[in-house]
């Protein structure tokens, strides 16, 4: 400043002017520097226009310093030479005039070019100044101003070069270096479309037409390949082998092309062009495309062929490599059973991978900002149905490119909710070998040998990896069991039906999907499937499972111990649903009863099953949800040395037989006094743990929990076989656990999905539903106590459905007379005479065989009327009316049945009269008087004809309430009860 020979009170006005001279650049700064930070949110995820990238912007501000010294350079030198020939404050003046003119020309400057190329536009400014400044410094060098400059300044001794060099020169070629080394490390690592300034048609064997033309299903196939030398060679290879399966064959017809670029240079496109061309005249299956033949540029020439291939008419497309041995004849009994199928895209799918999984080098962090790649399929093998082709080749913005081409695939689709199908028989790792793989990819060194020995093995109707898998690798998603390795180890989970993830991802917390449910695999009960229980249960269905109608009266319960353990008690539990649900169908799942355990109850018509289940016969029925589940079952052997194994077997058998079948499951203490009013809810109990550690997993701060005693669900929740997976895969099973597949473990699952899982129709009940009492106060229940009918009526039967006796608090317990399990135990008997398991004498009311029959009912019935209205408040309070009885319904302690008699009775004739009201059964007419006769029934028929006892009052009554009087008449051929 004090160079400028300013007086003192002019300083400070020309350090502003001065100053504003980088007002421009700094705001250019400022503006790059924010554009360069928005980068990463602009191209996160998705199809990309080009556009500038982060490096570029660092680059204009680089320029922008550059301009911002000039200019300062510039104002300063002027400045002196106005104070010179000036007054100071005509020099003032004039320098506001340089700087409003330099601001101007930044402005001009910036509004004309693209502000798409911030580079551009600061080096223009740049030159513009640089021009100022050599013009300026020519000027100044003239002998007239330098005589003048040294006559006031004698120690100065202006030099036009040194100047020019310190203060222009120097300074740009350091900008200019730096510029271009930033930019040129954008050419490897650019991941935008470039090939839109290539302009070369497809080439070679572009026609398909004759082809294509043929009826029936179209596949056309893409194999990418190369120029090189090892390119030919693997194509000759597949050509003698896997791609004898192409071609035209019954109503499918599979057409194929290797897809090359363009020759990655002139020596290499002067070294094999020729043998290119002739390769092509032989075979007619190369399709060359306006992309580079690089690995960089993998998607690059995907993008190209699946454009060319939009052109060609096709029903699907598999893209596939050539190190790849495919099956083509299954891959086309596939796709053929299939059928023309829109949005469909299939492979070996991968979910939730973090973006740096694979290699960094992919550079998918430079400006990626999401943790987590979307939802992609192995470029081993992957189909897409013809509009998903059309839909990435007509897109009308460039496309982004990476270097993995089944990543990009996913970008290209990602927005289009379009959800892969997961197929495991495509495998990426070489060294593996399974033999149901339609599609296995070799290293080049062992490509030609692996490749003939499979195709070889296939032909001789062999098993297709012997001599192929010598070390016994195991497969994703494949068991483990006896392999030398387990795809687990590597941090991997496979979901059958979703695909590989990562067992954890601490970065982030994962978010559940809306879909609760898994589309089962169909089956044609009796044909292509076995049976296990004859016109009942076959190995992937039941009867009941298919029926909308009646799924709800499938019930399963589970005895893992000896047939001596099976106590009165648990009889009772059994006869506590025919008595509410008499069509009921009850499959015992044991591996200890004999099949004929029951037959006393088969007998009078009750439908009871015993399914004996072994290692073996679980395995031969596909009892498993996935490869962890089947490692767990083929090690049987060795799980069952665990003292908890029969309560994980139970544990484990519960989750597949709700996930295969559906219906309803219940412990063998679960005692049933009244049945859901909704037959189509589907529902799971809940309890409170009074133990304070259980507060980790439970749903609520005050230990809400979910026991697994009773549950009812329709088939195909995931929520069973995720659990199971987690719980009884080989690999993370702890036998000492006792808990790990019991309450914990559904509740830690249900505590993460809730809301999901509630809006996809699970019911959380309230305690008092299925576990009025805790595991704590049960014991009371079989303990004397007067009021025990009162407590029974009053308090437990209109709010509960069950009583549950936690078996392992009360098994040893006696059931005390005058308790409140007493009563239920007499109020809900069927008198069935059967023989104690261990002393071996009757059981039954009479000490005998002989029992005479019995109907029971109530002496008095209260009809409770219940309106929509009434219903829409309770929803707003505790939602308790919608798990009443219905109206009507004689159900709870108000059910009616017969119990006892023979096993068959000639004819029983039921007659119902009411004095008011209307009455009605099998949801017939109402009626004040009608009267049903059934011939050569048994006890379960009678008492299906009584669950269905309906009754109605008028609306009289239903005002202003009254009584009525409701007579029912049993007549069989020994009197009337």
């Amino acid at each position: 400043m004090s160079s400028l020979n300013v007086p003192r009170r002019y300083e400070i006005p020309v350090a502003i002017l001065r100053a504003l001279s980088c007002v421009p650049a700094i705001l250019n700064i400022f503006y790059n520097l924010k554009a360069s930070c928005q980068i990463p949110s602009r191209d996160a995820g998705g199809p990309l226009t080009i556009q500038t990238t982060q490096p570029e912007y660092y680059v204009a501000i680089l320029w922008c310093v550059l301009a911002g010294y000039w200019s300062w350079i510039l104002t300063t030198s002027m400045m002196k030479r106005w104070l010179y020939h000036y007054e100071i404050k005509h020099a003032i003046v004039r320098l506001l005039t340089l700087i409003v003119v330099t601001w101007c020309l930044s402005v001009i400057i910036s509004s004309t070019l693209d502000p798409a190329d911030p580079v551009r536009i600061q080096m223009t400014i740049c030159f513009v100044l640089l021009l100022l400044n050599f013009i300026k410094l020519t000027f100044a060098s003239s002998t007239k101003y330098s005589q003048k400059l040294e006559d006031v300044l004698p120690t100065t001794r202006f030099n036009l070069k040194s100047t020019a060099v310190k203060i222009l020169l120097l300074p740009l070629l350091v900008v200019m270096s730096l510029s271009c080394f930033v930019l040129t490390g954008q050419i490897n690592r650019f991941q935008y479309n470039s090939i839109l300034l290539m302009d070369q048609p497809f080439e070679l064997d572009q026609s398909v037409t004759a082809e294509a033309s043929m009826s029936g299903l179209t596949i056309l196939v893409l194999i990418l390949s190369s120029w090189s030398s090892q390119g030919a060679e693997k194509r000759k290879i597949l050509r003698e082998s896997t791609l004898h399966w192409s071609g035209k064959e019954g109503e499918t017809n599979i057409i194929y092309r290797f897809v090359v670029g363009q020759p990655p240079s002139p020596r290499i496109q002067s070294w094999m062009g020729p043998k290119l061309i002739v390769e092509s005249e032989n075979y007619h299956d190369l399709l060359v495309v306006p992309a580079p033949d690089l690995q960089l540029d993998k998607s690059k020439k995907l993008y190209e062929a699946l454009k060319w291939a939009s052109t060609v008419k096709h029903d699907y497309l598999v893209k596939t490599d050539d190190d790849v041995f495919v099956r083509f004849d299954l891959l086309r009994n596939q796709l053929n059973e299939l059928g023309p199928k829109d949005n469909y895209w299939s492979g070996l799918v991968y979910r939730n991978m973090p973006v740096e999984y694979f290699n960094p080098s992919y550079n998918m962090v430079v400006d990626y900002e999401m943790p987590i790649l979307p939802t992609f399929t192995s470029g081993t093998l992957y189909t897409l149905s013809s509009n998903l082709v059309d839909t990435i080749a007509n897109i009308d913005y460039p496309q982004r490119f990476i270097t993995k081409d089944d990543i990009n695939l996913s970008m290209w689709l990602f927005g289009f909710d379009i959800q892969p199908v997961h197929d495991k028989r495509i495998q990426d790792i070489p060294e593996v070998c399974e033999e149901s793989l339609i599609a296995k990819r070799f290293s080049y060194d062992t490509l030609e040998k692996g490749v003939k020995m499979m195709y070889n093995n296939i032909l001789h109707h062999e098993p297709q990896c012997i001599g192929l898998n010598k070390k016994k690798k195991c497969s994703v998603c494949y068991p483990c069991h006896g392999k030398s390795n387990n795809w687990r180890s590597s941090n991997l989970e496979c979901d059958p039906s979703r695909g590989v993830s990562l067992r954890t991802l601490p970065e982030f917390k994962k978010i559940p999907g809306p879909i609760v449910k898994d589309v089962m695999p169909s089956a044609v009960i009796g044909e292509n499937d076995q049976w296990i229980i004859k016109d009942i249960l076959s190995a992937r269905t039941s009867i009941y499972t298919e029926d909308e109608a009646n799924w709800h009266l499938l019930y399963w319960v589970c005895w893992t111990s000896g047939p001596k353990t099976f106590t009165d008690r648990h009889w009772r539990a059994i006869e506590m649903v025919w008595i509410h649900e008499p069509n009921a169908v009850i499959i015992m799942m044991s591996n200890s009863l004999p099949e004929k355990f029951f037959e006393e109850y088969t007998r009078r018509g009750y439908n009871i099953q015993v399914v004996n289940f072994t290692k073996d016969k679980l395995l031969r029925w596909n009892w498993y949800f996935g490869p962890g589940t089947q490692d767990w079952l083929q090690d049987w052997e060795k799980w069952e040395k665990g003292q908890f194994f029969n309560w994980h077997l139970t544990d484990y058998i519960r989750c597949l037989l709700l996930y295969n079948y559906g219906g309803t499951y219940m412990d063998m203490d679960a005692l049933w006094i009244r049945i859901p009013p909704n037959q189509n809810q589907e529902f799971i109990g809940s309890d409170y743990s009074s133990v304070h550690a259980d507060r980790e997993w439970t749903l609520d701060d005050k230990g809400l929990y979910l026991p697994q005693g009773l549950m009812r669900f329709k088939r195909g929740w995931k929520l069973f076989r995720e659990m199971a997976e987690g719980a009884f895969s080989a690999f993370n099973y702890d036998p000492e656990c006792f808990n790990c597949g019991g309450p914990k473990a559904i509740t830690s699952y249900v505590r993460e999905r809730r809301a999901v899982l509630e809006a996809g129709g699970m019911t959380i009940l309230p305690r008092k539903v299925l576990y009025p009492f805790s595991y704590l106060e049960i014991s009371k229940l079989l303990e004397p106590n007067p009021l025990s009918e009162q407590e029974m009526k009053n308090q437990i039967e209109p709010f509960s459905w069950n009583i549950h006796l936690f078996g392992k608090m009360t098994n040893n317990r006696p059931v005390q007379p005058g308790s409140v399990i007493d009563f239920v135990f007499k109020k809900f008997d069927l008198d069935l005479p059967h023989r104690d398991t261990k002393t071996r004498h009757v059981i039954s009311s009479t000490g005998s065989w002989d029992v005479p029959m019995k109907l029971i009912g109530p002496r008095d019935y209260i009809y409770k009327a219940v309106s929509e209205r009434m219903l829409e408040d309770d929803k707003k309070k505790d939602n308790v009316l919608s798990l009443q009885p219905i109206p009507g319904k004689f159900q709870g302690l108000n059910v009616i049945y017969v119990r006892g008699g023979p096993d068959r009775v000639p004819k029983v004739t039921l007659v119902v009269e009411t004095s008011i009201g209307r009455a009605r059964v099998n949801n017939g007419t109402y009626a004040k008087q009608f009267n049903v006769e059934l011939e050569n029934v048994n006890m379960r028929q009678v008492n299906a004809l009584l669950n269905t006892l309906e009754y109605t009052p008028t609306k009289l009554m239903v005002a202003n309430g009254g009584r009525d009087r409701i007579k029912v008449d049993l007549t069989f051929d020994q009197g009337t009860i």
